[in-house]
């Protein structure tokens, strides 16, 4: 099955697992989900929105860090998505942060019709502990992910080799499947929704 990304719409927003939705296709089958997961200033709601193709479906706030819940899109009717609240920032009260640590983790380790992480990250930077953490825990709990490398108009084609060879061998994780993205020079959604189709047929076989 082949997803288009053509028709995505808001299902609801959870703050605990009681408030997942079981959302289901003709023949009653739970569709597959996909989780966005990434630091609170990384641009998940901006290459969201480019994703699904409609303006501001994914609200981008002016406070990184303040989305504090898990949001559910239908796309196609066929796949659903999962944006996460980003993680690492220091202005989130502490309170807040220990509160949406176990929301997560519990989502992305008891979630079965979870079939895949996009883990997005900044290509300007270097992981810190957090994003080192995070990506252990994805490998150690066998989740199939892709690394979405952001922002890739921010650097020149050197900056984008160069960074890259530094981000991968700083997360000392092998065959880590990632691709390119840049919203703002259109670039990478065509190739993000082939690797993502791949992953699933994947998980299907």
């Amino acid at each position: 099955m082949k997803y288009s990304f053509k028709n995505t719409c808001f299902i609801t927003t959870a703050v605990n697992q009681k408030n997942y939705p079981s959302v289901k296709d003709t023949a009653g089958l739970v569709l597959p989900e996909i989780a966005v997961a990434g630091r609170s200033n990384v641009g998940k709601s901006s290459l969201l929105n480019h994703l699904f193709q409609v303006k501001n479906l994914v609200k981008t706030s002016s406070t990184p860090g303040k989305t504090q819940a898990l949001n559910f899109f239908n796309v196609d009717e066929k796949l659903v998505f999962v944006d996460l609240p980003g993680y690492g920032f220091a202005q989130v009260p502490l309170e807040v942060r220990k509160k949406w640590g176990p929301l997560i983790e519990h989502y992305l380790r008891e979630r079965e019709n979870l079939k895949l992480i996009l883990f997005l990250f900044d290509i300007r930077r270097l992981p810190n502990e957090d994003d080192k953490l995070f990506l252990d825990w994805v490998i150690k709990n066998q989740k199939s992910m892709i690394l979405v490398l952001t922002k890739v108009d921010k650097v020149t084609a050197n900056q984008k080799a160069s960074q890259t060879r530094a981000i991968l061998s700083a997360f000392e994780a092998e065959n880590i499947h990632y691709a390119y993205y840049s919203v703002p020079k259109n670039l990478g959604r065509k190739e993000l929704i082939a690797m993502m189709n791949e992953a699933l047929e994947e998980e299907r076989t």
